[in-house]
């Protein structure tokens, strides 16, 4: 009797510790998986780029060679299905493979989406051609749980963020038209910023630069190999080759701009929408000129190979607001030099962005134009294709200051340019502004609080990252493109793996200097 007693705990107690050694198998896979502390980086070589970049072209090519055998339903079923694999493919060999995969899925989505897109098919489905959009969604749900506690520390943007998130949320009427395209452009890409900053906060600061210089590296090449391709086969061929005509999430395909009067060709390679190239070519310029700043003397020099490669795809693409991200970094750059208040820096870099603009338009088309603008937006529309953009910042905010609330999400802007809306609509509810069409749809509150959200992440999380962020926001007056995560994703990446860097940095210097630091990380404001 004694025996098979002691037998039976002796088993009790093997089940115990055999649970024991499960859930902390378990926990250990969920650690590693958001990137803690103790996980193990993964070195991204070249056979780890192709494998997300294959991965990315996968997701595309999969649900496509189904469009017309399968119902609507189970196509998406099919496409969602292939995200979620990979996905959570890339999150369990490394967090580094899925901040690279999701950026491809960003980069590739035009040119895959054209390539692999059956003869017969008129329109490629929209489940489809935002698969980018399902997998950072997919991850925020993966990382909830493990994202509030490693954002306990930068708890005042999360706050603003979900004020900012709720008046976009309640500005809602229906899921109907371009409303799902604006919440994902006003809320994506503030999330991915958190998103990226919660899998990397607990990460070593060698492990954020890695990162941070392979996106660098990863981006560059598909601008410059992009771009390359086009210009030897020609931008008709190029665009017919991709089938534009049968991808609707395409709205900035002009071959020509004009610059002071001059005609200047564009060419968008991969990414196929030249002002999209332009932006994210902008982005990598600062970018590296950051990590080259204050990295180590054995990286300088492959990062200003890529500032060149991307000055020349900058160029190609003929991108005027990627010059004003350029001028505003500099600008910002050197505000936050020179002082600690974000505030300053953020509204320095926005009314230099503004006064840059004005004198711009005033050179190309008119001092008296300028001065109509703030009475009639419509009135400066022509001659240069810069005044669509100020006239429609300046009727969006005329709006949010005039109506306060919003107009609801899914109102004008370029989604009603691309239904067939007159210039009249499109324009005047803020179209070709991100900042003019937030303000018209989402109200004076919304734009406030988005503001205030940019500067919270600035304050608690670094001053490079503020100076990405600052030139980002401010460019974005002049593009609403620059919302979209094709355009953002890039920016958005680099401003987390930079927030992380500082805060870390800023932990050391107060640690060194025997001081008790009170105040959230980052600087002060």
């Amino acid at each position: 009797m004694t025996t098979t007693i002691r037998r039976r705990d002796d088993l009790e107690k093997g089940e115990a510790h055999r649970s024991r050694v499960r859930t902390r198998s378990l926990a250990s896979l969920h650690r590693a998986r958001v990137g803690d502390v103790g996980s193990a980086a993964v070195a991204v070589n070249p056979v780890h780029l192709l494998f997300v970049t294959l991965a990315a072209f996968a997701v595309y090519a999969i649900p496509l060679s189904f469009v017309g055998q399968f119902r609507p339903t189970a196509l998406m079923v099919l496409s969602v299905a292939a995200v979620v694999v990979a996905t959570v493919l890339t999150m369990a060999i490394g967090a580094e493979l899925f901040v690279v995969f999701w950026l491809a899925l960003a980069f590739f989505q035009n040119f895959a989406v054209g390539t692999f897109v059956p003869g017969h098919v008129d329109l490629v489905p929209v489940y489809i051609s935002e698969s980018k959009t399902v997998a950072i969604v997919i991850a925020l749900a993966l990382m909830f749980p493990t994202a509030m506690t490693n954002l306990k520390r930068y708890r005042p943007p999360v706050i603003w963020y979900g004020l900012f998130a709720l008046v976009v949320v309640g500005h809602v009427s229906s899921l109907s038209g371009a409303t799902l395209p604006y919440l994902r452009n006003f809320l994506i890409p503030l999330a991915t910023v958190l998103l990226i900053v919660a899998i990397t906060a607990q990460w070593s600061e060698e492990r954020r630069s890695d990162l941070l210089r392979v996106v660098v590296r990863y981006s560059t090449a598909v601008l410059t190999i992009g771009t390359f391709a086009e210009a030897l086969v020609g931008s008709s061929a190029w665009r017919s080759m991709v089938n534009v005509d049968k991808n609707g999430a395409l709205n900035s395909l002009s071959s020509v701009t004009s610059f002071l009067g001059m005609q200047i060709d564009r060419t968008g390679g991969f990414i196929v929408e030249p002002t999209n190239a332009g932006y994210i070519a902008a982005a990598v310029i600062i970018i590296a000129t950051l990590v080259s700043i204050q990295g180590p003397r054995s990286v300088r020099a492959g990062m200003y190979v890529c500032i060149a490669l991307c000055g020349w795809v900058l160029i190609s693409s003929g991108a005027k607001s990627g010059l004003l991200m350029l001028l505003v970094a500099s600008i910002s750059g050197v505000t936050y030099a020179r002082s600690k208040r974000v505030w300053g820096g953020l509204l320095g870099g926005w009314s230099i962005s503004l006064l840059v603009v004005l004198v711009y338009v005033a050179v190309a088309t008119g001092p008296g134009k300028v001065v109509s603008v703030f009475a009639d937006p419509l009135g400066i529309v022509g001659g240069d294709s810069t005044t669509y953009h100020l006239a429609g910042l300046v009727a969006g905010m005329k709006h949010a200051v005039t109506e306060f609330v919003g107009a609801g999400i899914g109102n004008g802007g370029n989604f009603a340019r691309i239904a067939g809306a007159p210039i009249s609509r499109w324009i005047l509810t803020g179209g070709e502004s991100s900042w003019g069409v937030l303000a018209y749809q989402a109200g004076i509150l919304g734009i406030v609080l988005f503001a205030a959200t940019v500067a919270s992440l600035c304050k608690h999380l670094g001053r490079r990252s503020a100076v990405l962020l600052s030139a980002w926001t401010s460019a974005a007056m002049f593009a609403e493109a620059l919302f979209g995560p094709q355009a953002a994703g890039l920016i958005v990446v680099a401003a987390a793996l930079f927030m992380t860097v500082d805060t870390d940095n800023a932990d050391e210097s107060a640690s060194g200097n025997g001081t008790c630091y009170t105040t959230e990380k980052g600087d002060e404001q």
